[in-house]
């Protein structure tokens, strides 16, 4: 092997060397013997020879001239390593040759062990396949076989259960008939019971309505209509009369002959209440009437909440019919009833008729002979009648109104010595929550602006203000909540109070459901609520209220005060009722 770096050349002699290298050694070293032995004789013919020296001469002293030789030996040296580059040129190719010969094969090799695998797994794959298919034949034929077994085993049971539901289903039948037999017995046992209830109420209806009609001094006849209830609300009847006139506080009178005879609880002034439409005995033309109630106005008294049950009765030539249903201070007119009434003439027994056409005639001479006489005193009669009624029925509920004035006098008294201990403040506008333990509840109010205050808005745009949150942390055991407008400075419009139980505190007496009142001055009129909430109660809304805009109340305020400064000056002239609620 030669190896060449920069001008030096190194010689490597391998172990064993060819034919070619060893006669290139051989002649080389020839070369080199014969070198020396010439320069051998060339010094003993110099030394044998005279000294002449020729000026040609002079070039040839000093150390033997090799050059050429050296030339010639590099030459031959150039050719050596060229013959090796050739080999190894030679000795690479074969090298590369026989490694992609090693890789073809070695591929050809891989293949054809690819090749055995794939048909080796080819082969185990088709006896699986085959193992499979015979595995799931046998597998469907054991199915096919539990199959048919469990169809006959479910046949055999269809077969049970139909004959077991056959002897239940006729058992059943026979329980069913002797329960159908019992069941017709308890209904018209029952309707009996039921007729016989519903004939005592009527009678008691019939009999409580005699009273109220009696004690108004109102007029009864074969076409009628009467409205009652049992509290101080202002409940109003109205009948749409055949011609399409329609009879109510309004409009008392018809031109059909109906009159509105008592209007009742204009002021609260009972708690049996009756309104009354008449008309004169076999004169209500015939046609189809319908009847009305509408809860005109919701009074202010402790026990006259909503809803508000009433009772219609209407004589329709004859023939009474009891009504009953409720309505709520805002809820539309309601229709309770139709009814078609015959002519005249084809009502009641020509016996009744008679007998009625005759005492309308009577009535009308005996009227005739009273009224220029009788008038004056008969009114007065009246009004000391109604005056006593009235009286009476006042003492019969002063217990409850005396109560119900000392509650609100207790929860007023309370309420101002809580707002005291807060400084709070108060107004014609406010509304305020107290309670009695530790718990955190929450008074919302929304203004007519739809904006809501509460814990989080304490103020709103429209002057409302949430001065006093109590219970934030369990400090007090008679907490107060207050929100409040500027003096005269309420926006009008509906407000809404809502109570919300925020938290429930760990304090010894805190115990859920708590009892909380609502009291709420609604431009100078006095609202009072109970209720009871628990933790995780929805949010409740507890009252609703209108007021008019600051304008008017100021407005109505004003007049109030010259009124009443006139009723004490004694210069009223007595155009109006200063106690009228239409002139509050």
């Amino acid at each position: 092997m030669i190896t060449g770096d920069g001008n030096k050349s190194q010689f490597v002699l391998a172990p064993v060397m060819d034919l070619a290298s060893w006669l290139m050694i051989g002649f080389l070293g020839g070369a080199f013997l014969f070198g020396i032995w010439f320069m051998l004789v060339r010094g003993d013919d110099r030394s044998g020879r005279s000294m002449t020296i020729h000026p040609q001469d002079l070039t040839r002293r000093g150390t033997p001239d090799f050059s050429e030789a050296h030339n010639v030996f590099d030459r031959k040296l150039a050719e050596v390593e060229r013959h090796l580059a050739s080999k190894r040129r030679d000795e690479r190719a074969i090298l590369l040759a026989e490694e992609e010969a090693r890789k073809s094969l070695a591929e050809d090799a891989a293949n054809k062990l690819i090749e055995e695998e794939n048909a080796r797994l080819a082969k185990i794959e088709a006896e699986e396949n085959r193992i499979k298919a015979e595995a799931e034949a046998e597998r469907d034929a054991e199915l096919e076989a539990e199959r048919k077994e469990a169809e006959e085993r479910e046949a055999e049971r269809l077969a049970e259960e139909n004959r077991l539901a056959e002897e239940l289903e006729s058992e059943r039948q026979e329980e069913l008939a002797a329960a159908e037999e019992e069941r017709l017995l308890e209904l018209e046992s029952l309707k009996e019971s039921e007729a016989m209830e519903a004939q005592m109420e009527s009678e008691a209806a019939t009999s409580d309505l005699e009273e109220r009609l009696e004690r108004e001094g109102a007029k009864s006849s074969e076409v009628q209509v009467s409205l009652m209830w049992d509290n101080y609300n202002d409940l109003d009847l109205h009948v749409l009369c055949p011609s399409g006139e329609r009879i109510h506080g309004g409009n008392k009178n018809s031109e059909c002959g109906g009159e509105l005879d008592v209007d009742a609880n204009v002021r609260p002034e009972t708690k049996k209440p009756v309104e009354n439409i008449v008309w004169p005995d076999f004169k209500a033309p015939p046609g189809s009437y319908k009847v009305y109630v509408h809860h005109y106005k919701k009074h202010n008294k402790r026990r006259s909440k909503d809803p508000t049950k009433f009772r219609v009765v209407v004589n329709s030539g004859g023939s009474v019919a009891h009504y009953e249903g409720e309505l709520s201070s805002g809820d539309p007119i309601q229709l309770v009833c139709e009814f078609e009434l015959e002519a005249p003439e084809q009502r009641g027994s020509d016996e009744e008729r008679e007998v009625a056409l005759v005492a309308e005639e009577i009535e009308k001479i005996a009227e005739e002979e009273r009224l220029a006489i009788e008038i004056e005193e008969n009114r007065q009669e009246e009004f000391a009648a109604a005056e006593e009624q009235r009286l009476a029925e006042i003492v019969e509920n002063e217990a409850s109104e005396l109560e119900s004035i000392k509650a609100t006098q207790q929860a007023l008294k309370e309420l101002k010595e809580r707002l005291e201990r807060e400084g709070a403040k108060s107004s014609d506008v406010q509304i305020s929550l107290i309670w009695n333990n530790y718990n955190d509840l929450d008074l919302h109010v929304v203004c007519p602006s739809g904006e809501r205050i509460h814990g989080g808005n304490r103020e709103s745009a429209c002057g409302g203000e949430l001065d006093v949150d109590a219970n934030v942390r369990p400090e007090s055991k008679k907490p107060v909540e207050n929100v409040v407008w500027p003096e005269g400075k309420a926006p009008g419009g509906t407000y809404k109070a809502y109570v919300h139980h925020y938290k429930k505190h760990k304090k010894r007496r805190s115990k859920d459901p708590t009892t909380f009142k609502v009291i709420c001055n609604a431009g100078g009129d006095i609202q009072e609520y109970d209720g009871k909430i628990s933790s995780g109660d929805p949010i409740m809304l507890i009252s609703e209220f209108t007021i008019e805009d600051p304008e008017t109340r100021a407005a109505k305020a004003a007049e109030a005060k010259s009124k009443l400064a006139a009723l004490q000056s004694g210069e009223w002239d007595g155009s109006a009722d200063p106690d009228d609620d239409t002139n509050e």
